[in-house]
C-alpha cells in the first residue's frame, strides 16, 4: 500500500479508536456498591491527582473532541492533497497519547491493591493504543512530506507556466508566412 492509503487508514482507525476509548473512559467507575458506594481509589493529598479525578469525564469528552477533529482533517487534507493538515495530525497525536498516558499512570497510582488487575488492564489497553498510533506515524509524516514536496513543485511550475503563457498570449498574430523567408 501506498502512504495514502496508510495515512486514510490511519485517520479512520484514529476516529474509531477515540470514540471506543471515550465510552470506555465514560462508562469506567470509579465507585462500586449500590447504596454502599466503595471507592477503587486511595484518598490522595495530591492535588494535581485530586484534579485529575475530579475533572476527568471533561478532560476525557475535550481530548477525544479534538482528536476526532483533527483526524476529520487528516482525512479532509488527505483528500485535498494538503499537507497542513498531516502535520498537526502528526504534533496533535502525540500530545493527545502523552496526556493520556500520563492521566492513566496517575490513576493507576492510587488504584486500591484489591483492583490492581483493572489498573494493569488500562495501562495495557492504553500502551496498545499508543503503539497503534506511533507504529503508524511514520506513514503519516512520509506522505505529509510528499505532499509537501509536491506542493513546492506545483507553486514553481504554476508560476512558470504563467509566465510563459502570458507571454505567448501577448505575442502578435502571425501566419505561416511570417514563419518562412522567401529566398528570391
Amino acid at each position: 500500500m501506498d502512504t495514502r492509503a496508510v495515512s486514510t487508514i490511519v485517520g479512520i482507525f484514529s476516529i474509531l479508536n477515540t470514540i471506543q476509548f471515550f465510552i470506555f473512559e465514560l462508562n469506567q467507575s470509579t465507585h462500586i456498591g449500590f447504596e454502599d458506594k466503595y471507592s477503587i481509589c486511595l484518598d490522595t493529598d495530591s492535588k494535581v491527582t485530586s484534579w485529575v479525578m475530579g475533572y476527568r469525564h471533561n478532560i476525557s469528552t475535550g481530548l477525544s473532541i479534538a482528536t476526532i477533529t483533527i483526524s476529520c482533517l487528516l482525512l479532509f487534507c488527505i483528500d485535498k492533497n494538503n499537507f497542513i493538515g498531516l502535520l498537526i495530525y502528526a504534533l496533535w497525536i502525540i500530545t493527545y497519547e502523552l496526556i493520556s498516558f500520563s492521566m492513566v499512570l496517575l490513576i493507576s497510582g492510587i488504584i486500591k491493591e484489591q483492583f490492581k488487575d483493572l489498573s494493569h488492564l488500562y495501562l495495557l489497553l492504553q500502551i496498545s493504543r499508543m503503539l497503534l498510533h506511533f507504529g503508524c506515524l511514520p506513514f503519516v509524516i512520509k506522505h505529509g512530506y510528499f505532499l509537501y514536496k509536491d506542493h513546492k513543485s506545483v507553486s514553481v511550475i504554476g508560476h512558470r507556466r504563467r509566465s510563459s503563457i502570458s507571454t505567448v498570449d501577448s505575442w502578435p498574430p502571425a501566419g505561416l508566412g511570417s514563419f518562412y523567408r522567401k529566398s528570391s
